[in-house]
């Protein structure tokens, strides 16, 4: 369906008062996220992985309300990329009272068609840990059997701070925790992974925590091998997430919303794209 500017005045107060006041980009003003935007452009930039631009946010698909739900895309480059893609997902509406949950977010998403066995993941956790300074002793890896190899072997995962989930748990799931396979997803990944989760800020973590482990924000979701050869060669991080785990404040759920609208107007009306309905399901609230 679509929605014009006086029918988004009517559904949402917060998108009122910021067309009143004319602005079109709400978190146009550089911060801690610009900076670890350049930073992880620059660290795989020197690892030979090559910037592509960001995929659209309007998808034409029923999927996630037509909105581009993460960097997944068919792209088949035989050199290693890196992708910041902005991204939004509707099943967040309900939870978006929670800590870190965003209306929009951005990922930097990263691939490299031939790695060597473990290698993104250690790349991830250099990026994580020497770059960006963040405690391997208080990371949490959430896996399953698969992540046991890389074990000791990957600087920084330790057998204390993984969370094992029973494979059929994790495909059952499909959250990017053991496993990655949205249900409805239009190319339809399904590949192993580990999360990556940190300690919120101010917050004193559960010492023995089970999944979901509370305190702690998941920031990165990086694909594993499989047996049979089905691992994924992808890696995401969260970039807003990254900057919590850092102490850095972000806009919270209400400053992205207002962002997420205006990106998708914007976009709709330099494409001729229909606002999709996942738009609507924003604007309403």
């Amino acid at each position: 369906m679509t929605i014009d500017r006086r029918t988004l005045l009517r559904l949402s107060a917060a998108g009122a008062v910021t067309l009143a006041a004319g602005s079109r980009l709400a978190l146009a003003a550089p911060g801690p996220i610009d900076e670890i935007r350049s930073d992880a452009l620059g660290y795989f930039g020197k690892h030979g992985f090559t910037e592509l631009p960001p995929l659209s946010m309007i998808t034409g698909d029923a999927f996630n309300g037509g909105i581009r739900f993460d960097e997944t895309d068919t792209d088949s480059s035989s050199a290693p990329t890196i992708r910041v893609q902005p991204a939004a997902r509707v099943d967040d509406i309900a939870n978006r009272s929670l800590p870190g949950v965003l209306a929009s977010f951005n990922i930097i998403g990263l691939r490299d068609p031939d790695p060597e066995d473990g290698t993104l993941l250690s790349r991830v956790m250099d990026f994580l840990t020497n770059a960006r300074q963040l405690d391997p002793a208080r990371m949490l890896f959430v896996s399953t059997e698969l992540l046991r190899p890389h074990v000791g072997r990957v600087d920084g995962v330790s057998a204390d701070r993984l969370i094992e989930r029973p494979m059929d748990e994790a495909k059952t799931a499909g959250d990017g925790s053991g496993f990655f396979a949205p249900d409805g997803h239009p190319l339809q990944p399904a590949f192993p992974t580990t999360s990556i989760h940190y300690p919120l800020p101010g917050i004193e973590p559960d010492p023995s925590p089970t999944y979901p482990a509370e305190g702690y924000i998941e920031i990165a979701e990086i694909g594993l091998p499989s047996p049979d050869g089905a691992g994924d060669t992808g890696a995401g991080i969260g970039l807003e997430r990254l900057a919590m785990a850092e102490g850095e404040e972000v806009p919270d759920f209400d400053k992205t919303l207002l962002n997420l609208l205006r990106i998708i107007e914007d976009e709709a009306e330099r494409t001729g794209k229909p606002l999709p309905d996942g738009y609507t399901m924003f604007a309403s609230l």
